[in-house]
């Protein structure tokens, strides 16, 4: 009976150990995408910062106050982002309740796809302000 416990010990070590670098992975990973949404988000803020002083048109000026706007909301909600992950780790760890397991990761997740969503649309108006600060026009063809 000693060796079958100790065997028995040393299997619920091994799965302690195993869940626990999952679960480090796991969360590395989470974490690693959203470092690099939040870096992004507030490089391209100060990219916008180059466009500041030449805004001469409305054009000009929405899509310079859009691109910010996004890339501030992707930077706010990446921050409630690190906050919910730890609520979340919390729920793996102690919470028996499924559901509410459930409910932080969909939100989670809901949360990740708007914050990357919003950075995507802030790095499609920025380009477009470039395109409009570059002067660059479609010639249309003139009937003759």
């Amino acid at each position: 009976m000693d060796d079958q416990e100790r065997e028995a010990q040393e299997l619920m070590e091994k799965n302690i150990a195993f869940y626990g670098t999952f679960l480090n992975a796991w969360v590395e990973n989470r974490m690693e995408t959203d470092k690099q949404l939040l870096t992004l988000s507030s490089l391209a803020i100060g990219l916008l910062m180059i466009f500041y002083d030449k805004l001469h048109t409305t054009t000009e000026l929405v899509l310079w106050l859009a691109a910010g706007v996004l890339f501030i909301l992707t930077i706010i909600l990446v921050l409630c982002i690190f906050r919910s992950n730890s609520k979340y780790i919390e729920c793996l760890i102690v919470d028996d309740d499924q559901h509410r397991k459930q409910a932080v990761e969909k939100s989670l997740q809901t949360m990740t796809a708007c914050a990357f969503g919003m950075f995507i649309v802030g790095i499609i108006f920025t380009f477009a302000l470039a395109i409009v600060k570059s002067g660059f026009v479609i010639m249309k063809a003139s009937g003759g």
